[in-house]
């Protein structure tokens, strides 16, 4: 006998969170990697808020920085080369060794697909070569086509600027003056407005970003025309603080240690000029002068940089030189140590210090870990990069801080 088979349709039941207590769920998800918690955010409601609370994100934070097994596992590379890429920073010199097979991750940020203007041009190529108009002698009436041949390989991407980076969030400008805050952990993202007309004039401008301790507000500082306004996330929006004490001719991001944004300045003296290290407070939103090493002097271009959490002094742009600064007690100039390296270089940033405690630097465009109780240096190459042209680095947590997490209180 055929027995009718009944079939019930059953509705999904939404995962729910185990009855704990919500301090011991945060304690828990808090020990998870990023990764693994944006997966989360899709098993239910309730999942996605518990996991998208800032509370968990300040937890996860504190964890990251509190514990170096976190810290090591979290920290990342981010390069910019007409990309942004991501490099793990627990595979650069492990256990004392070279990994020949380093990796870069391919990231998606804001505006990665907008072109740069060359791909109307190329667009407008016959037979491998561009055509145009140009005018003889301010003749107008007559003008004559010029054949341009113009390389195909050029990338078709803007570069990327990085302004800095804080607590899983960097700052970034991946097109001209348009910045935005990036975790690129979660990949989200926040446009900074621009600033109202005539807080900055238009011309040469510089950035810092960082995090203020006191207020819980991460800012974005723009130095220009002896102008100095900040952004800050709690308001999103500009103000202007202060004028520039300083002579104008910062060409570098400014750089974050200890709650304030650096950068090597002149200093106008009667009738002499002085180089020193320009120290900006986020918290109070004031200048101080930081004392430079003796021998820096306004005939070099010098730029700071930051090494195992300590303020450098290095040589940019001019020549080729070997050595740089390390002030080894903050804020005191007597403490200011030279180190001499067995290589040269014109432009070179500390980036952070490897697992077997070399120095990761970028030197004129490329990758090397420096060994700095024996010379020793050995350059990294890095698949999934394009050779050729170049790049900048900087560090990063991976964080679930949200750079739209914040509003006015």
């Amino acid at each position: 006998m055929n027995k009718e088979r009944k079939i019930r349709q059953q509705s999904p039941v939404e995962a729910e969170i185990p009855l704990l207590p919500q301090e011991i769920m945060v304690e828990i998800l808090s020990r998870l990697p990023v990764k693994s918690l944006c997966q989360f955010r899709c098993v239910s409601k309730q999942w996605l808020s518990l996991i998208s609370d800032p509370l968990l994100a300040k937890s996860h934070l504190k964890k990251t920085v509190s514990n170096d097994s976190f810290y090591s596992q979290r920290k990342r590379v981010i390069i910019s080369s007409h990309n942004l890429y991501s490099l793990e920073y627990e595979s650069i010199g492990r256990n004392g060794s070279f990994d020949e097979n380093l990796v870069a991750l391919e990231l998606d940020y804001p505006l990665k697909d907008k072109p740069n203007g060359l791909a109307e041009l190329l667009d407008s190529a016959r037979d491998g070569f561009l055509y145009c108009e140009r005018s003889e002698e301010g003749n107008d009436e007559f003008p004559v086509m010029v054949k341009l041949n113009l390389p195909f390989c050029v990338n078709q991407r803007n570069w990327v600027d990085i302004l800095g980076s804080c607590n899983g969030l960097v700052c970034i400008a991946p097109d001209e003056d348009t910045l935005f805050l990036f975790n690129p952990s979660t990949r989200e993202s926040k446009r900074i407005p621009d600033p109202p007309s005539g807080f900055v004039p238009n011309g040469w401008s510089v950035y810092g970003f960082g995090y203020d301790f006191v207020n819980d507000d991460y800012k974005v500082v723009k130095v220009g025309c002896g102008t100095v306004c900040v952004y800050s996330l709690r308001t999103d929006s500009w103000r202007i603080v202060c004028s520039f004490p300083y002579v104008d001719n910062v060409s570098e991001s400014g750089v974050l240690l200890n709650g304030t944004i650096h950068w090597m300045v002149s200093f106008e003296d009667g009738v002499d000029c002085r180089c020193v290290v320009a120290a900006f407070s986020l918290e109070e939103e004031v200048f101080s002068d930081m004392p430079a090493p003796d021998i820096v002097d306004t005939s070099f271009e010098f730029v700071v940089g930051v090494l195992n959490g300590c303020l450098c002094v290095l040589h940019s742009c001019n020549q080729m030189h070997n050595d740089f600064w390390v002030m080894t007690e903050y804020g005191v100039g007597e403490s200011w140590t030279k180190l001499t390296l067995s290589l040269s270089y014109i432009c070179m940033k500390p980036l952070c210090l490897a697992q077997n405690r070399e120095a990761l630097l970028d030197v004129d465009g490329k990758l090397l870990l420096y060994n700095l109780e024996d010379d020793s240096y050995r350059y990294l190459v890095v698949d999934g990069i394009p050779a050729g042209d170049g790049f900048e680095a900087d560090t990063y947590l991976e964080t679930l801080v949200s750079p739209n997490g914040f509003c006015q209180t």
